[in-house]
C-alpha cells in the first residue's frame, strides 16, 4: 500500500544538501541498507520510501529533503546534466599511490608542491587562514600554502544553508565578512553568484553534511540545524548546533570552527585552544588580555610556557586572525589602495581620530602618501553585502 501523496513525489530531484542528483526508491538498495539520514541523523527504515544517491550509497528521509521547497528543484529528465563539479586544480604528478603531488590551482600563479610543513610558526594557509598543518601544498617560489582539503574544494558549489537559487563561486584576494559565522577575512571564499554574500571556507567544511570531528571530543558530531542548545564552549544558547548522539556535548557552528592554535601580540608563542581549567584557584581565571575574568568551564586560549589565558574573543575577534597583512584594502573613500598592517615598534596616529594604531591599521600603499588609519575607523559596510537578505531567509 501507498499513500496517494507519495505516489506524487518527484522521481529524481536535485537538493542543495548533496553535490549529486538524487532518486526516490520504495525499497532501499541493499547497499545503504543500514543507513541514517544526512539531514536529521536518524535511521532510515529500509521498507519505507526514501532518496538516495547511487554515487555516494547515502540516503534522506522523503519529509527531510523535501519540506523546504528552496531546497531542491526536480529534475524532469534522467539525462538533464548536473551542475559540473569543476576542480579547482590540475593535476601535473602523481606518486604511485595515485596521490597528486604537483598541481596548479586556478588561484595561484606558480606551482605548488605536496610535502611535509617545516616552515616557520607565522604561516596560514591562504584558503582558510588557519595555522599549517599537514598535508599541504606549498609554493617553492613564494610564500603560499594551501590545506590539501582547502586546495581540493571545487571552483563553484551549492550549499544546503544558503537560500539563493544560485551556485557559489571560488573567490580570493578580496576582504569580506562571513555571512555564517560573521569573522572578517580576506582568505579564499564562496561568494553567492545572486545575492553576493560570501562565506568562508571554515564555515563551508564545517557544514558540510555528515558526521564531523572536534579535536576536543572522542565522538562524531551531527549538525542540527533548527535544535537550540547551549555551547559547552562559550555558555550561549543558538540554534544550529552540532551535536553528540553519545553524550550532552554541544557546539555551535563558531566554537566548532575556533582554530586550535591561534597567535596574539600578548605573546610570543602560539596559543592552544583549552577546553578546560585545571587550576582550581579562582583568581587564576582571569583574561590576560583584557584582564577581566573567566569563566573556568568556557573554552580559552593559553600558552603553557608562558603561563598566558585569555578569552577566546580576546585573542580572535579583536585581534582579527583571517585577515593577512600585506593584503591591499579598496573599500575605503581614500584616493589610494590601502595595505592591511600591523605595527610592532612605531605607533603613528591615526588620521581619523589621532589615537595610536597599536592594532590592525590600513597604511597608504604610496610612499609619499603618509596616511595610515585603523582598520575599525575606515571598514567598509560593503564587507556585509548580501547579509541582510541572507539573513531574512535564515
Amino acid at each position: 500500500m501507498v499513500h496517494k501523496r507519495c505516489t506524487t513525489l518527484p522521481r529524481i530531484i536535485k537538493s542543495k544538501w548533496h553535490d549529486h542528483r538524487l532518486f526516490h526508491k520504495y525499497f532501499l538498495p541493499d547497499e545503504v541498507r543500514s543507513s541514517d539520514c544526512i539531514i536529521c541523523h536518524n535511521e532510515v527504515n529500509p521498507k519505507h520510501g526514501s532518496y538516495c544517491c547511487s554515487h555516494c550509497n547515502i540516503t534522506f528521509h522523503v519529509r527531510c529533503v523535501t519540506e523546504d521547497k528552496g531546497l531542491y528543484s526536480i529534475v524532469s529528465l534522467e539525462n538533464e546534466d548536473e551542475m559540473p563539479n569543476e576542480s579547482s586544480i590540475i593535476v601535473i604528478e602523481r606518486n604511485d599511490a595515485g596521490e597528486a603531488t604537483k598541481i596548479k590551482h586556478f588561484k595561484h600563479m606558480h606551482n605548488l608542491t605536496l610535502g611535509p610543513f617545516d616552515g616557520g610558526y607565522g604561516n596560514s594557509c591562504n584558503g582558510c587562514m588557519l595555522p599549517i598543518t599537514d598535508p599541504c601544498y606549498h609554493c617553492s617560489e613564494c610564500v603560499f600554502f594551501l590545506h590539501k582539503t582547502c586546495a581540493e574544494l571545487p571552483k563553484m558549489m551549492n550549499v544546503w544553508y544558503h537560500y539563493c537559487q544560485e551556485p557559489l563561486a571560488l573567490i580570493s584576494d578580496k576582504v569580506f565578512g562571513c555571512a555564517e559565522c560573521w569573522l572578517i577575512s580576506n582568505a579564499f571564499a564562496y561568494e553567492c553568484c545572486g545575492c553576493e554574500a560570501n562565506i568562508c571556507l571554515r564555515c563551508v567544511i564545517a557544514l558540510t553534511p555528515g558526521a564531523r570531528t572536534s579535536l576536543k571530543h572522542k565522538h562524531p558530531l551531527f549538525y542540527y540545524r533548527r535544535q537550540r542548545e547551549k555551547c559547552n564552549a562559550c555558555g550561549t544558547a543558538n540554534v544550529g548546533v552540532f551535536c553528540c548522539k553519545d553524550c550532552n556535548f554541544v557546539l555551535d557552528l563558531r566554537c566548532f570552527s575556533l582554530p586550535i592554535k591561534a597567535r596574539h601580540k600578548c605573546d610570543g608563542h602560539l596559543l592552544s585552544l583549552m577546553d578546560h581549567d585545571d587550576n582550581s584557584y579562582s583568581k587564576n581565571h582571569h583574561c590576560d588580555i583584557c584582564e577581566n575574568s573567566r569563566h573556568p568551564n568556557h573554552w580559552f586560549y593559553h600558552c603553557a610556557t608562558c603561563d598566558t589565558s585569555a578569552h577566546v574573543g580576546c585573542v580572535l575577534r579583536r585581534n582579527y586572525p583571517f585577515l593577512k597583512l600585506g593584503n591591499i584594502y579598496e573599500g575605503t573613500d581614500h584616493p589610494h589602495p590601502l595595505t592591511i598592517v600591523k605595527k610592532k615598534y612605531y605607533y603613528p596616529n591615526c588620521d581619523k581620530y589621532s589615537k595610536p594604531c597599536e592594532d590592525m591599521a590600513l597604511e597608504c600603499s604610496k610612499s609619499e602618501c603618509k596616511y595610515i588609519a585603523h582598520w575599525n575607523c575606515v571598514k567598509s559596510i560593503s564587507l556585509w553585502v548580501g547579509l541582510k537578505r541572507h539573513f531574512i531567509y535564515k
